[in-house]
């Protein structure tokens, strides 16, 4: 009986003596046992709050941005637990991981391209790699697209073609320097860039429709004639060939009605 009372005893003492960031941190393992998640940020950033610096701090953040990113989609709180781990987790991996995944955050989930911008260039600057470069560039370069600064994703991109890169950012690279031309109506230079990408890259031209880009170009530059060139010398090559024939025959009636068009004929 004494034996008992004295084991009591201590477990009691031992579980007074528990830090409060102790406590708040095996709360949130309970909630989440239970599937209450939010219940469990609020104890995971009571832990942040209490002690930033204590051994439980990490293990709440990484917790945190696990629960708030996968479990709640709640990505503006993810943004939280992720800035932090960059901040005081001892480990390089999980600081340069959790880096990548706040610039996936901005640029994919939140759609907020300046925060994305800022973190990119963070991780431009962490690395030696070229191909690694090549793809956070790629990413600056669309974030500014999608913004309208369009000069300056145009030198992002100037700036990636430069580096040793493999063909899969080598064509997204170019792709999107086509899209900037075509989105300030300079088809001239659209065309360019479309006819080099469709000779270096043929098959992938084909899955990611630039043929039909680059006929669009054409039409938009009035030139009928190589439009439907374009497209009939790939029109067999495309899973739904009768989707191609449709805008021949379209374009064949524009250029038919196009003022002069009868004269011309004999």
């Amino acid at each position: 009986m004494f034996k008992r009372v004295l084991i009591v005893g201590l477990t009691l003492g031992l579980s007074a003596c528990s830090p409060p960031e102790a406590k708040d941190y095996k709360q949130a393992q309970e909630n989440v046992t239970q599937g209450h998640h939010q219940a469990a940020l609020s104890s995971l950033d009571r832990v942040l709050k209490r002690a930033p610096d204590s051994e439980y701090a990490v293990k709440a953040a990484r917790d945190g941005a696990r629960i708030a990113s996968l479990e709640l989609k709640d990505y503006k709180k993810a943004v939280d637990y992720y800035q932090f781990l960059v901040l005081h987790s001892p480990d390089p991996e999980e600081r340069l991981s959790s880096q990548k995944q706040l610039a996936s955050i901005y640029f994919d989930q939140l759609q907020n391209y300046d925060k994305a911008i800022l973190e990119l260039n963070k991780l431009v600057r962490s690395t030696a790699s070229d191909i690694e470069v090549a793809r956070y560039k790629l990413d600056i370069a669309r974030a500014n697209y999608y913004q309208n600064n369009f000069f300056q994703a145009h030198s992002e991109l100037d700036d990636l073609l430069k580096l040793n890169i493999d063909d899969e950012e080598r064509f997204s690279a170019w792709v999107l320097k086509s899209n900037i031309h075509i989105a300030l109506k300079e088809y001239a230079k659209a065309i360019e860039i479309l006819k080099k990408i469709t000779a270096t890259f043929p098959q992938k031209s084909l899955q990611e429709n630039v043929y039909q880009t680059l006929a669009v170009c054409y039409e938009e530059s009035d030139n009928f004639a190589e439009a439907i060139k374009t497209l009939e010398s790939v029109k067999d090559k495309y899973p739904q060939p009768e989707y191609i024939e449709i805008r021949i025959k379209r374009l064949k009636d524009r250029q038919k009605n196009r003022p002069g068009a009868r004269g011309l004929r004999k």
